[in-house]
């Protein structure tokens, strides 16, 4: 039964996928051995503020957990590489290089993921020394095994991302925030309807609103992850097989290569929601002047720093400017292959001047689609600081319906393109190819 059920591919990927997403929340609730659990206070670990605050409450995780750092090495260690990929002359030389610059690349993140995820480990470690019931006689002791214990959980999350997303379906990161997201979403709704229990009937146009408006953020996130911009193509002196026979299933479509406005779905989003609560988590662990001063200004709830206006146009800034970053050199790529299979773009000359085309193009759609983006996700958050207001502290939290529709689609598309192919093989055996 076992050799039948993972005959398939799709199954296959499938079990690997949701196996992997239940790891990675088992693994939060597996408690770092040393700790009285009765000292924890119940915001403990909480360092982060303003756009951290949407993606879901995480209060039913266990403080001090196996997965405490999460994929936060792995996050950090990715916007690292995607700015010093158009800094260093070496990388920027490397990402042209194709799909093997590509490995190499993520060799890199993966080095710097470990890196990261030492030095967050003995920060948590030193941070959580008052907690430790070995701490008096073996503070080092204490200090070497947690930060041990919190890299190796640390290092299997950035594995986990990586197999699902080379293994399984959809892209690892964004489907474990979307996991998480999920879990603390029971206690967001239970707080919504215990609030509106006794509200009656003048409960109903506040629903029909909240409605309304995830309908509407809902919608926009599903026209951003998948609208894109085709560039026609022309092949030499070829003709499809089903043209010569009159009766083939096969129909013939219009050739043409699809450039997505916004090809990383959600990442951007989750990229800077991390970088900007970056100065939260060191202004609650160094407790420095300057770092204080930037969670301030990085924080619209507060009056003591900058006005709410520069949060929002600092976080629609990274947005878009994390959209349009691109490691990979596609219309390169794009270019190479066009030549193999004998195609070319109307009225464009192949070789240089093809990849200069595909370079304008992809830069005009990134730019677009990195401007709506940021408008987007500059809305949602905006609609939760205002929600949050109304409902005592807590919201639906858009930013997070953001993150689990890019997740679904990105999910979705995954699958199609698996389940389509055992159909494509059949019909190109049919023509003999």
């Amino acid at each position: 039964m076992a050799e039948s059920f993972f005959k398939s591919e799709i199954r296959r990927r499938l079990f690997v996928t949701a196996m992997l997403i239940l790891i990675s929340r088992i693994g939060y609730f597996i408690p770092l051995p040393g700790f009285d659990r009765r000292l924890i206070p119940e915001d403990y670990l909480t360092f982060t503020s303003g756009s951290m605050d949407e993606l879901g409450d995480f209060t039913a995780e266990l403080k001090l957990s196996l997965f405490q750092l999460g994929i936060s090495p792995q996050i950090a260690a990715s916007i690292v590489m995607q700015v010093l990929c158009h800094v260093l002359p070496s990388l920027v030389k490397l990402r042209k290089e194709g799909l093997d610059a590509q490995e190499k690349i993520k060799g890199y993140i993966w080095w710097l993921s470990l890196g990261f995820a030492m030095v967050e480990a003995v920060i948590v470690a030193f941070y959580s020394l008052p907690y430790s019931i070995y701490a008096a006689n073996y503070r080092f002791r204490h200090v070497m095994v947690t930060s041990f214990l919190l890299v190796l959980g640390a290092m299997t999350m950035t594995w986990i991302c990586d197999t699902i997303s080379e293994s399984g379906f959809g892209h690892g990161s964004s489907l474990i925030i979307c996991a998480g997201i999920l879990t603390g979403y029971t206690d967001t709704l239970y707080k919504m309807f215990s609030q509106l229990a006794g509200s009656g009937i003048s409960s109903w146009p506040y629903i029909l609103g909240i409605v309304g408006v995830f309908t509407m953020v809902t919608m926009w996130a599903v026209l951003v992850t998948e609208g894109c911009r085709k560039v026609k193509l022309q092949y030499y002196a070829f003709k499809l097989a089903s043209s010569a026979r009159s009766r083939s299933p096969v129909t013939e479509v219009e050739p043409y290569i699809p450039f997505n406005i916004n090809p990383t779905g959600m990442q951007p989003v989750l990229t800077t929601t991390y970088l900007l609560a970056f100065p939260s988590i060191l202004a609650s662990i160094l407790g420095s002047r300057f770092w204080e001063k930037i969670k301030d200004i990085l924080n619209p709830e507060t009056s003591l720093g900058a006005e709410p206006w520069v949060f929002y146009a600092i976080y629609a800034f990274f947005v878009f400017l994390f959209n349009i970053f691109d490691i990979a050199n596609l219309p390169k790529e794009i270019s190479d292959y066009l030549t193999k299979m004998g195609a070319r773009i109307p009225n464009i000359k192949p070789g240089k001047a093809t990849i200069e085309h595909l370079r304008k193009v992809q830069a005009s759609t990134r730019f677009w689609g990195g401007l709506l983006l940021s408008i987007l996700a500059t809305s949602s958050i905006l609609l939760d600081y205002h929600l949050r207001k109304i409902n005592q502290g807590f919201s639906v939290g858009f930013t997070s319906v953001l993150i689990i529709v890019g997740s679904i689609i990105e999910l979705r598309r995954s699958y199609q393109a698996y389940n389509v192919m055992p159909s494509l093989n059949q019909i190109l055996r049919r023509y003999g190819v």
